[in-house]
Order: structure tokens, then C-alpha cells, then sequence
């Protein structure tokens, strides 16, 4: 949960706040996505899950999704900008539909890039920073200096702890077994979080 947590504290401390409008948050179904659309949802944000599994409605809307949005067939558009729908958005995908999000993001959004599960280049142009003002945040969790990690934690276990855990952790195996959950990690087949025993 502190890679969400983190992403949600810096988006922010650079300005970010529930009524400012809906953040999306893609590769929703997967862990740090899940556990993103759960903290928003509970911080007080109108949360849009976008996933490309179709039959993840019910889930995304238990863990506090409050709109869902299908990246299969979503017409991505090509213009410097389009219009401006999101206040924010929390990224685990990377390519593609991170340009997209640059070119749809409202005024004074922040994007928090986490991940490149669809790619690690990206195109776009200055336009949504210099016309939106559009801010893109580098999430590496990793790297964290102490203090201002100590802070993130205190908030995972405050104001941002997640609250369908029972949700999301769903699946327990095995240490023995972990060569065996790859596959389903490449195919896209696993929702939430797997325990390792």
C-alpha cells in the first residue's frame, strides 16, 4: 500500500483535492491500482477504475470505484489536447495511455506516474504543461527519504488505510508455488493482491 499512499501524498502536496473533480486510476484491478482506488475512495475522491477486464465492475465498485471505464475500444484521440476530464490520475501503465492522460487531464491536474505496464515511452507534447499547467509526478517508492517515508506510512495507517483489504488480498500461496503465479501475472489474469505464505 505505500506505493499508492505515496502517489496520493504527492499529488497532494502539489495541490490535489477531492472536489476538484474525478481521478482515474488505471491498471485498477491490479495491486497497487486496487489499493489506489481504495484510498482515494475513502480520502473523499470520486474515483474512475479504468480496466480492459470487462468482468471487474462489481469488484472496482466494492473497493469504492465510483465510475468504471474499459480501455478495450477507448478511442484514445491524437491532438495535442483534448478535452479535459480528469483532475488527476494515477498511472500504472505508462505508453499510450499516458499520453492520453497528459491531453485529458484538467487544468492544474497532477498525474502520478507509477508504472509501464503498456509501454515506457511516452509521446505527447508541452501543450497540456504549459497551457493546463498539467504536473507529472515520478513515483519511485523506492527511494523514499526516511522522514518523508515515516510520514506516508503514519497516513497508511490514518487517514489512507485501506479499507476492503478483504477484498483485494484474496489469494494465498505457497513461497514453493511463486514460480508458478508469473504466468498468470503476464496474462493479466490475477485481481488484487496475492499473499505469499
Amino acid at each position: 500500500g505505500f506505493t499508492a499512499a505515496y502517489a496520493i501524498h504527492r499529488m497532494e502536496q502539489n495541490g490535489q483535492h477531492p472536489d476538484q473533480g474525478p481521478v482515474l486510476v488505471n491498471g485498477a484491478t491490479g495491486g497497487v491500482g486496487s489499493l489506489a482506488v481504495d484510498m482515494l475512495s475513502g480520502a473523499g475522491y470520486s474515483v474512475t477504475a479504468m480496466t480492459s477486464k470487462g468482468d471487474a465492475a462489481d469488484y472496482l465498485h466494492s473497493i469504492g470505484a465510483t465510475e468504471i471505464l474499459n480501455l478495450k475500444g477507448l478511442e484514445l484521440g491524437n491532438r495535442p489536447l483534448e478535452k479535459a476530464i480528469w483532475a488527476g490520475a494515477i498511472d500504472n501503465l505508462g505508453g499510450e495511455v499516458l499520453g492520453w492522460l497528459t491531453r485529458t487531464t484538467q487544468p492544474y491536474g497532477n498525474i502520478a506516474s507509477i508504472g509501464l505496464a503498456a509501454g515506457f515511452a511516452l509521446e505527447t507534447t508541452v501543450m497540456p504543461f504549459i497551457l493546463r499547467g498539467v504536473s507529472l509526478l515520478g513515483i519511485n517508492s523506492v527511494g523514499v527519504p526516511l522522514d518523508e517515508r515515516s510520514v506516508v506510512w503514519q497516513r497508511v495507517a490514518g487517514d489512507l488505510a485501506p479499507r476492503h483489504l478483504d477484498r483485494i488480498a484474496t489469494r494465498e500461496v505457497p513461497l514453493d508455488d511463486i514460480k508458478g503465479e508469473f504466468q498468470r501475472y503476464i496474462d493479466g489474469a490475477v485481481v488484487g493482491r496475492t499473499i505469499i505464505r
